[in-house]
């Protein structure tokens, strides 16, 4: 499967100590094999498609909500 980059919106994200709970979070959604959080969004590297409501349920256990989701055009290449 192709990688994607997919650019996801947060909102509830207080604090900096929440970064690392939303990362833990996002590790056991399906095919997400990388995520950068901030407190601005997260940046995700995903192998494929993701199951958006798997991904606003994970985020939800981490006390933030998904408000939008972008992919990137094209694909990550294989290194």
């Amino acid at each position: 499967m192709p990688r994607q980059r997919i650019h996801v919106q947060i909102d509830g994200l207080l604090s900096v100590h929440a970064v690392r709970a939303v990362w833990t979070a996002l590790t056991a959604v399906p095919g997400v094999l990388q995520a950068e959080v901030t407190m601005r969004g997260v940046v995700l590297e995903t192998e494929g498609p993701i199951d958006r409501e798997a991904l606003a349920d994970s985020l939800a256990l981490a006390g933030v909500q998904l408000v939008d989701m972008t992919v990137e055009k094209g694909h990550l290449p294989l290194l």
